[in-house]
């Protein structure tokens, strides 16, 4: 039982991390996204350094996404539904778990023919190194990647959903976790997270705090907060996880 009404939340913002809970979601209208409800749960304006943005866009039926402002490149991933992604006279038919990566500069949209819900993912655009080609569009299904253990634990399958590229300046995986499994160590690096429990339930250490999270909250990790995952529950868990990367961590975003 949430107690909302006598201002209980699971939810937790403090420099080193937030953790957002869906009872404290609020839906807002971003420009680009016609007849779609945005909840903006990550953004720089949110003054703990953030360098990217992550919302869920709640798309009507008949609803239309437009490119983002210049220097901007978009990450989308289907939660429900189905949309179509309209780029260089080509279109992409995005199901449940479908995705696909807009680089900065490509003129696209995104088409919702029945009510849907989208996960996005988007960050200025830091320049490619020296001789390196730029991004394309790279589209896909998270259910067709195929996992790795990571660190040999076959409890603890990674998906990569970008290439492994040093031209990308950041990467999206899925992380999914057997009943039981665990992170085998704390991570602490410079790099910054936007997290989605896509599925199931655990317990993410944040900083000196262990939180239990749930399918649908999202979390933000700042530079060296310390950070580890534990599943709970009698079924797989799965998060989606961002992580900027491939560039110098002197260079500014």
């Amino acid at each position: 039982m949430t107690l909302k009404h006598l201002g209980q939340t699971r939810s937790v913002v403090n420099p080193e991390y937030a953790l957002l809970t869906p009872e404290t979601f609020i839906r807002t209208a971003v420009a680009e996204w016609k007849d779609t409800a945005c909840l903006v749960h990550i953004a720089p304006v949110i003054g703990l350094g953030a360098r990217f943005s992550q919302f869920t866009a709640e798309m009507r039926a008949g609803a239309v996404a437009s490119a983002p402002p210049k220097g901007v490149q978009r990450f989308v991933f289907v939660l429900d539904g189905e949309v179509e992604v309209r780029v260089g006279g080509d279109t992409h038919r995005l199901t449940e778990y479908g995705y696909a990566y807009l680089p900065a500069g490509t003129d696209h949209s995104i088409h919702a023919g029945e009510a849907a819900r989208v996960s996005v993912f988007e960050k200025r655009f830091q320049p490619q190194l020296e001789g390196l080609p730029a991004p394309e569009v790279f589209v896909g299904n998270e259910q067709d990647v195929a996992g790795t253990e990571f660190e040999g634990d076959p409890g603890l399958i990674a998906r990569k959903l970008l290439p492994d590229a040093p031209q990308f300046d950041f990467i999206v995986t899925t992380m999914s976790y057997a009943p039981g499994a665990t992170l085998p160590y704390v991570e602490i690096h410079y790099m910054e997270h936007g997290l989605l429990m896509l599925e199931g339930e655990g317990i993410y250490r944040l900083g000196e705090r262990y939180l239990q999270v749930t399918r649908g909250d999202v979390i933000w990790m700042g530079a060296h907060c310390p950070q580890w995952y534990g599943a709970l529950g009698k079924t797989w868990s799965k998060y989606l996880l961002y992580k900027d990367m491939n560039r110098h961590p002197l260079e500014p975003t």
